[in-house]
């Protein structure tokens, strides 16, 4: 699929692919039958609170871990499936977005059309990369594969200018790799080695799937895995990557076409329909001046090779089963993954990345009533009203940055559930009967949309993730915060469900988006969302001198034996994850103070349900590839560190748990991050 920005925004759920169902929370009660009792909460928070239920839980073949995000997929998919089933068989529908659903959908979920097809829906865009004989057709062909969502050499988007957000410009961004981040390629671990060539031959038995002999196949993988490499040299690593000064290089067409000047902007602009002289952030130079060395240095047939590989790479989960069970083996390697989900649940996730809001308006219908939205608002009220108290309370932080701060705060938009106004696809037609076609042709027309985005004023209106998606982000460029539908449901926002229950799951998870704003990254963007030092020198010394206390922290947790946490390229989710519950701490303790405290509920007290909440909203078993691939290549801790490294910096967990100063998940207070 084309690029989709907004960059270094929060993904709360990593990646929405756990294990099997099981009920929803009840209204607030904590389930003993998930807890490990043998393990002190002061020992190993994590352990004791879901520990009985990881020993128990089995991790399907099909997923990459289990738990409570898959449970709430779960729910939305079965009710997207009676959706998507009832679009199918209307497809004639005199209303266009319902026509869109059924026609995706159907196409999808028809397994003996996609078999009999096999690899001929890419026998037109194979035969003009065979018909490349020089460079112009080369950038012509960079351009052409990028319209129909390989993003292989070039990946191009539209994103507000860090420093005028009002204004939306191109963005050149890094790709073209197979596996998931550059250091696969570049570290020689024996874990690395051994997945690299696993990756070469699997690129190689692709290869034969599109034709080749098996010594020309061996060949092609070979000089795939030279391009790749090169581009993985080129590309930055995710740490810098949350370093938004450095990802800022404004730069006209021309100045483009200056600083890599065999890559034949003016060619791919005009394939794109993108004006010559149209604004662009050049992102990550080092990435482009390692294609255009490429351009300008290597044979065309080994071009060809690349290309041809990309193409196939991309398509392969819509092509008969040779090529998505050869896909699977890819995924396998990088994530444990050993079975299909079931076609539907994939064809179900096509519709939502391609059509996703046509298919949101049935589902918020169905599963959002106004009230939901309401309730949810004022929560979020709660959340702000906490932070504002306690930015007027530090003691490091000056009166102008202070003032600065506040009016951020007071500037940040909330989106709750769903769009006020819905995406236009009157322009996408889609057929009944081809189903690769169908996600060429969806590629088109979201790459057109986006890059018509260039030189524009900026749409604040405009949402990145769909109604039924089951996560969350901040946008450190509009100042936003966005909660779609599909996380606004139990174990996280429950309406009958008492506070400490919801304060700890859904207030959390609000409170990670708000701190976001004031993380080591978003506090560097102002309220209107420019890029732009607004914080005293001295004030910006403090910040980071208390967010070192935590890079420390989680640098020290260890994977596996030879993969360890980052945490500096962790740190902005790691500061989002503790200040989101000091200050979900806090707003729940307004609540009491508006409502008196609850009596204890099943032998647990309130302040200890809260907490309990909090690691339940973490409950995920994941296997060890995944975990090692989340530790490279994201800005995520794992779940158990998560929890374990967030609720030490609470005074009010050590008190609720009768914790002493020695036991391990209490950090003294020299180590206790205490920015807020």
């Amino acid at each position: 699929m084309p690029l989709r920005l907004p960059l270094g925004f929060s993904l709360i759920v990593l990646v929405p692919v756990l294990a099997h169902a099981q009920a929803p929370a009840t209204s607030g009660a904590v389930d003993r039958s998930r807890m490990d009792t043998t393990c002190a909460p002061c020992r190993d928070f994590y352990r004791y609170a879901i520990g009985a239920w990881l020993d128990r839980t089995p991790i399907k073949a099909e997923y990459t871990f289990a738990g409570v995000d898959r449970e709430v997929r779960d729910r939305t998919e079965e009710l997207l499936h009676r959706l998507l089933d009832e679009s199918a068989r209307n497809q004639s529908a005199s209303d266009h977005d319902t026509q869109l659903v059924g026609r995706l959908y159907g196409s999808c979920i028809d397994s003996a059309r996609v078999e009999q097809a096999g690899v001929k829906p890419l026998a037109s865009r194979l035969a003009d990369i065979a018909a490349i004989r020089d460079r112009s057709a080369l950038i012509r062909s960079f351009a052409d594969l990028f319209h129909e969502g390989v993003s292989a050499p070039i990946v191009l988007g539209a994103y507000p200018d860090f420093k005028n957000s009002k204004q939306t410009i191109g963005i050149a961004w890094q790709g073209g790799l197979g596996l998931p981040d550059r250091d696969f390629y570049l570290k020689r671990d024996t874990t690395s080695l051994r997945i690299l060539r696993g990756y070469r031959s699997h690129v190689a038995r692709m290869f034969q799937l599109l034709g080749d002999p098996a010594p020309v196949a061996a060949r092609h993988a070979r000089e795939v895995m030279t391009f790749e490499t090169a581009l993985a040299r080129g590309s930055l690593p995710v740490v810098e990557i949350r370093e938004f000064h450095r990802l800022y290089h404004r730069v006209s067409g021309d100045s483009l076409a200056r600083a890599t000047p065999h890559m034949g902007w003016a060619s791919i602009f005009r394939r794109l329909d993108v004006a010559p002289g149209a604004t662009f952030n050049l992102a990550i130079p080092g990435y482009y001046k390692a294609v255009d060395s490429l351009v300008a240095s290597t044979p065309i047939p080994a071009w060809k090779s690349y290309l041809r590989w990309q193409l196939a790479h991309a398509a392969a989960p819509w092509l008969s089963s040779p090529f998505v069970r050869e896909d699977l083996k890819l995924r396998g390697l990088v994530s444990g993954v050993t079975e299909l989900r079931p076609r539907w649940k994939r064809c179900a996730d096509l519709v939502d990345q391609t059509v996703g809001e046509a298919l949101g308006q049935v589902y918020v219908r169905q599963a959002f009533p106004p009230d939901a939205k309401t309730r949810a608002l004022a929560m979020v009220g709660d959340i702000e009203a906490a932070l504002k108290s306690r930015l007027g309370q530090v003691t490091w932080m000056s009166d102008t940055t202070r003032t600065a701060a506040l009016a951020k705060l007071a500037a940040i938009r909330n989106k709750i559930g769903y769009p006020d106004r819905w995406r236009d696809y009157s322009a996408l037609t889609l057929s009944a009967d081809s189903l690769v076609e169908n996600w060429f042709r969806g590629n088109r027309f979201e790459v057109e949309r986006q890059l018509r985005k260039i030189d524009r004023p900026t749409d604040r209106n405009e949402w990145v993730m769909t109604p039924p998606t089951d996560n969350a982000y901040y946008d450190p460029t509009l100042n936003e915060m966005v909660f779609p539908a599909g996380i606004l449901q139990p174990p996280y926002f429950d309406a009958q469900a008492d506070d400490a229950v919801n304060y700890g799951g859904a207030g959390a998870v609000i409170g990670h988006e708000l701190l976001h704003g004031f993380d080591d990254e978003g506090r560097r963007f102002d309220a209107e969302g420019n890029l732009r030092e607004w914080w005293t020198p001295a004030d910006s010394l403090h910040y980071m001198e208390r967010a070192r206390k935590v890079v420390e922290q989680y640098s020290g947790y260890i994977v596996s034996d030879t993969t360890h946490m980052s945490g500096q390229q962790t740190l902005g989710e790691n500061l989002a994850d503790i200040g989101g519950l000091q200050i979900a701490w806090e707003a729940y303790q307004r609540a009491i103070a508006r409502k008196g405290r609850p009596q204890p509920v099943d032998g647990f007290t309130p302040e200890q349900r809260f907490f309990l909440s909090y690691a339940n909203s973490w409950r995920i078993k994941m296997r060890p590839e995944a975990e090692r691939t989340q530790a490279i290549s994201d800005v995520h801790s794992l779940s158990r560190f998560r929890v374990n490294g967030a609720v030490g910096h609470l005074p009010a967990f050590t008190q609720a748990f009768g914790c002493k100063a020695s036991d391990p998940m209490v950090r003294p207070d020299s180590l206790r991050l205490d920015i807020w």
